[in-house]
């Protein structure tokens, strides 16, 4: 991957430039693969104790703004990691909930299902139900499949790309992992969602957006983040990203996360 290693002495310099620059920060983060190691079982991936050590003080800040954005759904990434001045983004950000409002938010309500639709969606979720292959997550907005092999999560997106086509609900893959979830809405609409709710509730200007992912959902916050930085969660090789550095692993994160922090 042709991208810079931020952790390079060179590029951290470059990016402390940026945030010295900016009156306050608004930091997105993914969740898994970027804050937590994968796991086999998705309710034992938990963030690392440096790493939410860094979140902790980086929250208590005034400059820094907190956001999880996640394809989990909210009440599970809630469970996950525990913060207290941060927003949180589940189901990609289909709920979101809000440091300085009490309340759920559910910034976008598709229309009302067609009949294909529907149909389409209750029948393909019925199937996997029943799979002893394949375990289906049910998020309510939608559903994802937790897929263990590449060639056979390639077999059954194909065959979901066929089943959905043309239909109110749309298809998102990422590793080992397929979600099915009403079309309109992705991680680069909730980002900005959030800085605008940040913007105008809190009354703040001169901001610098950086958004750290690891997966092809990622890529669409990243496209909205152009005047920010954006940093790609590498893990394994060969996705073509829009980011413009990468780290390694998780705890690669921790290291740029305890700098932010001004913990080294």
């Amino acid at each position: 991957m042709n991208k810079n290693y931020i952790l390079d002495k060179h590029n951290l310099d470059l990016i402390q430039e940026k945030i010295d620059e900016a009156e306050n920060i608004l930091l997105f983060l993914d969740y898994d693969g970027t804050l937590a190691p994968f796991k086999a079982e998705p309710l034992s991936a938990f963030a690392l104790p440096e790493i939410m050590t860094s979140l902790k003080k980086l929250e208590k800040s005034s400059k820094y703004y907190l956001s999880l954005v996640s394809g989990r759904k909210l009440s599970e990434l809630k469970n996950m990691i525990d913060l207290r001045r941060s927003n949180y983004a589940g189901s990609h950000g289909l709920e979101i909930e809000l440091f300085f409002r009490e309340d759920v938010v559910y910034p976008y309500q598709s229309k009302r299902l067609d009949e294909l639709s529907r149909k389409s969606y209750q029948k393909t979720k019925e199937k996997y139900i029943e799979s002893e292959t394949v375990k289906l997550e049910d998020k309510g907005f939608g559903f994802a499949l937790h897929i263990d092999s590449e060639s056979k999560q390639k077999e059954i997106e194909r065959k979901l790309k066929l089943i959905f086509e043309n239909t109110a609900y749309q298809l998102l893959s990422g590793r080992k992992i397929i979600e099915v979830r009403p079309e309109g809405w992705d991680k680069g609409k909730a980002v900005d969602y959030i800085t605008n709710q940040i913007r105008d509730n809190l009354d703040i200007e001169n901001i610098l957006r950086i958004y750290i992912g690891d997966d092809r959902t990622d890529e669409d916050a990243f496209k909205v983040l152009e005047d920010g930085i954006r940093i790609y969660v590498e893990n394994e090789a060969g996705l073509t990203t829009e980011a413009d550095y990468y780290l390694n692993d998780p705890g690669d994160t921790a290291k740029l996360l305890k700098k932010l922090a001004g913990e080294l």
